[in-house]
């Protein structure tokens, strides 16, 4: 089988876009939601929004395909300085396997090949969250699904068993099920509980956040506390076990 270069990838974008008969510009309101792309629009459309292969200019520039109005899959924008990325991008940002161009004025240019992930360069290896706590923990899973979400579900299992009518004072400590006491987030990111279940030996909370890159500080009923910094857009999952 014929590995598709991203230049071939390239190419096969034009030509979808030079000859799709739907093809639109920004006087028949099919919009780009991002601003330093959206002054005008040449291509595939979906109720309203830039959807399937197109090109989107203002303040920089971007070819390539969309969803929702938003750069989504293989794509090459261009920034007005003259350097350019080309690769893939998941809600307009960068995510995955790309290679950023620099110009440079009197020198050489250079590329930089890799992954990202929501904007954040990782290096040679796909990279989509940090962690700081582990130690807390017996045992952690954090998951993601590939596609665009919104959320981030929170299970906390301990061996001991929680019973009814537990006192404040007492809730946390060795023979009590932990919980997630709180939750923030940092650069402006909103959270909103969507759903908390307490069982006698887990606790599951679910929040929406807002936006993506996140970092989120969360405490534990027992007093310990982590960050997690959630780079991609996505349904996240969160596993966290103490033997107790």
């Amino acid at each position: 089988m014929r590995c598709l270069t991203p230049a071939f990838i390239l190419f096969v974008l034009f030509c979808q876009l030079n000859n799709n008969v739907r093809a639109q510009d920004s006087t028949t309101n099919c919009r780009v939601l991002m601003l330093n792309i959206g002054a005008s629009y040449k291509g595939e459309c979906k109720k309203g929004l830039a959807e399937g292969a197109g090109e989107a200019t203002g303040r920089h520039r971007y070819i390539g395909m969309f969803k929702n109005g938003m750069p989504n899959g293989f794509g090459t924008y261009y920034y007005e300085d003259s350097s350019w990325h080309s690769g893939y991008f998941l809600e307009g940002l960068m995510e995955g396997k790309g290679e950023t161009h620099y110009v440079r004025n009197g020198k050489a240019d250079s590329t930089v090949k890799g992954y990202w992930s929501g904007n954040e360069f990782c290096g040679k290896k796909y990279v989509p969250y940090t962690f700081d706590g582990a130690s807390k923990f017996d045992r952690y899973d954090i998951n993601l699904t590939p596609e665009a979400g919104h959320t981030i579900s929170f299970e906390i299992s301990t061996t001991s068993g929680s019973p009814t009518g537990v006192p404040s004072d007492l809730q946390g400590k060795p023979g009590y099920v932990l919980r997630l006491d709180d939750l923030n987030a940092g650069n402006n990111i909103i959270l909103r509980l969507l759903q908390s279940i307490e069982t006698p030996t887990r606790t599951f909370v679910t929040y929406n956040i807002s936006a993506f890159p996140a970092i989120l500080y969360g405490t534990l009923s027992n007093g310990d506390s982590f960050k997690l910094h959630l780079y991609k857009s996505a349904k996240w999952t969160v596993k966290f076990y103490v033997n107790r």
